[in-house]
This record gives structure tokens, sequence and C-alpha cells, in this order.
């Protein structure tokens, strides 16, 4: 048996799956070589930006480790389970933290909560229980915080008023103002107000906060923030004598009072002293002639205009208890001018028979009973309340006695 083809056989047949694994061996090693070259390229040539942190931050926390660090805050509450002693545990009732910051709990008394996290408040509390009950162990869950702001003025209204609530652990201006919404268009940026507790609280520049890039400023529960408008602030008063008293805009740096005089609806006639007119400033008061047209006093935003009622007198004579002169600020119906002068002297008076003199020199004869709440008197008018005609049954009585005496006289 020839056995040299076998021999030949099983070499080639050998030589053929060894040569395939050195193929895919030095196309490994080829691999490897290319990715070590790479790695080195990318160590040896820094991008232009390989300063830069390319780290992010972790945008998925949970609530629970976004406050982790929170600081209790007055109105926060929690519950409480210790464990072993469910007598002390109050776990279905939260525990509000009250407006002087402390909270009162069974067996431990008063703990002071605001400014500690939820941990540091949990410690206190294990420490005080550990003092009277050594194996009780004392968990403490924050409720979720609720912040309720109120942002008003120049903001875009909403369908349910302006009340903002942040079921977050702390409130900032700036998250405030974002969410509602600010109309920059009119909104005077630099003099934002913080109100708390009924009190101004904190005057913001908004744009100068903005400039700085913080700090930003903390908001507690129920504050509220108001945001004026560049029109309110341009807006002037007007008191006094005037038909219209109250507040009203001006669109100029400054106005003049007559105009101003004019939203007001003008001054009420005889009753306002023009003469002696007052423009208030925040630092002094400006004697101000208004009685002419051309009068040159103005008025700046914030200022008042006050124009002082004139001296305005009525006078009531005749048969009243209290004749004289009256002083008004406004037209008094006749049956008010009457009580002003104690009313009629009942013996002599005659109210049918009353005489109305106006300013003017006017006259007319007026019955009392008839029309007392239809005549108004104004100033430098005069009512005179006639007396009736009485008689004296006396002298009648005298009178026939005398004539009878002449008559028998002369009858002789």
């Amino acid at each position: 048996m020839n056995i040299l083809p076998l021999r030949r056989y099983t070499l080639s047949d050998m030589r053929r799956p060894l040569k395939g694994t050195i193929r895919h061996f030095v196309l490994f090693l080829l691999i490897i070589q290319i990715g070590f070259s790479v790695s080195l390229f990318a160590e040896d040539s820094p991008t232009e930006n390989s300063t830069v942190n390319t780290a992010t931050p972790r945008t998925d926390q949970n609530p629970s480790e976004q406050l982790s660090t929170y600081r209790l805050q007055i109105g926060d509450s929690f519950v409480v389970t210790v464990d072993g002693y469910p007598e002390y545990s109050k776990d279905r009732i939260p525990v509000p933290i009250q407006q002087d910051g402390y909270v009162s709990y069974p067996l431990i008394g008063l703990i002071k909560a605001t400014g500690l996290t939820v941990s540091e408040l949990q410690a206190q509390m294990q420490a005080a229980f550990s003092k009277q009950l050594p194996t009780a162990r004392v968990f403490v869950t924050l409720m979720q915080p609720k912040r309720t702001i109120l942002v008003f003025g120049a903001v875009t209204p909403r369908g349910r008023g302006n009340l903002h609530v942040f079921e977050v652990g702390q409130v900032y201006l700036l998250q405030a103002l974002a969410s509602a919404d600010i109309i920059y268009e009119t909104a005077d940026l630099r003099n934002i107000y913080i109100w708390r507790g009924g009190k101004l609280h904190k005057k913001v520049d908004y744009v100068q906060l903005i400039d700085d890039g913080g700090p930003d400023v903390p908001l507690e529960d129920h504050d509220t923030i108001f945001v004026p408008s560049i029109y309110q602030q341009r807006s002037v008063r007007v008191i006094g004598a005037v038909a219209s008293p109250g507040v009203y805009r001006i669109t100029v740096p400054k106005a003049p009072a007559t105009q101003v005089l004019k939203l007001a609806g003008g001054s009420r006639s005889d009753f306002a002293d023009l003469r002696n007119a007052e423009i208030i400033t925040s630092t002094e008061r400006i004697l101000a002639d208004l009685s002419t047209e051309n009068a040159d006093a103005m008025l700046a935003p914030g200022d008042t205009l006050y124009i002082p009622l004139a001296d305005a007198k009525i006078s009531v004579t005749g048969a009243v208890e209290k004749p004289g002169q009256y002083v008004i600020t406004e037209p008094v119906p006749l049956r008010e001018a009457i009580v002003m002068a104690g009313g009629f002297d009942e013996d002599r008076a005659n109210p049918k028979k009353c005489l109305l003199t106006r300013a003017d020199g006017t006259e007319e004869e007026i019955n009392f009973d008839l029309v007392q709440s239809e005549i108004y008197l104004h100033p430098k008018d005069q009512i005179r309340v006639r007396e009736r005609i009485r008689i004296d049954w006396r002298i009648i009585s005298a009178s026939l006695s005398f004539v009878n005496l002449l008559f028998n006289i002369f009858a002789r």
C-alpha cells in the first residue's frame, strides 16, 4: 500500500486551517495597532474645546434628592414615625411648623425646626426621644412643600387670578417672575417690590439683578410681588374742591396745573379758592394761582394738586333761633339752612313767607312748607324768614275802651 498520497493529503489538509488561523491572528493584531494609534492621536491632538467640562448635570433626580438640602420654613409640615411607639407617631396627621419657627411634639416638647434640613430635624428629634425612650427610632418625612406667591401689576392676567403655587422647597424671585410672565413693554423693572406680612420686605432692581447674575432673592410662603407699570408711575393726584377728586395719568414729564385741573372735571365754582391752590411734592408745598388760564404752575408724576375751599357762607336771618352767617362746603337745601340757624322761632316765624335773595341780587318769595327740599342755597345767598302778623287782644281791648270813653264824653 502506498502511503505517500495519503500523507500528502493529510498535510495539505492541515495546512489550510493553519493558514486561516494565521490570517485571523494577523488581522486581530492589525486592529489592535490601529486602535492604539487612534488613541495616541486623540491624546496628542486636543480639540479646541478640550478645556470645557462636558459633564452634564443630572436631570433625573427624584423629589427626595432635590429636597435633601432644603431648609425647613414656616408653614412646612412633616409626618413622624417613632418605631416601636405608635402612641408617639404622627404618620397620618402632618405636624406643621408654627409662625415662631418651632414645632411642639409630645414627650419632647418644643424644637426649633426652621433652617434645618429634614435629616437634621430627624437627628434632633432622635436625640430628644433617646433621653426618654432609649430604644426608639425616629423617622421624619417632609410633606411636599407648597409655596403660594401672589404676583400682580405689569404681568399677564391669569384666568384664576395672579396666585402662583409652586410645589418645590424654595421659590426665588426670578422663578416667580418667570411664572407670572412680565409684560416687559410696560413694566418698571428697576422698582419691583416684595411685600411680606403686610410690610415692604425688599425693593429689587430686576435689571441690575440680571446684569450682576444674582444673587437671587428667596421668597417665603404668601409673599406678594408687585411689578409696577411705567404708566402707573406717570400719575398725579387732585384733591380738594374739584368735581372729581382722584388719580390721573399724564403722558409727559410735566403737565400744566390748569390741564390737570380739567382732568378732574374743573373746580367747584363758588367753593374753590383757585388763588391759593397748592402743588404738593415729596419735598415741598408750592403755592399756585390758578385763577387764570395762563397760569404757569406745572406738576410732575407723583405730585398732588390741592384746591382749597373758599370761604363760602350763606346768611339766615329773620324769625329763626340763631340768625347769622354759616359756612358751607357744598350747596345746601333750604331745610338744612334753617336747621343751621337753630330752626324757626315758633312764636314769630311765618314759614309760608320766606324771602330768598340770591348772590346776584335777585329775590324770590317762597313757601317753606312746599319747597323746603327743592330750593338749594349757594355761597352768598340769603334767606330771611318773615314774622307772621300777630293780634294783640290787649291792645285791641284797650283801644276799644278808649274809643268807648270818648264816645261817652261826646254823648254828654
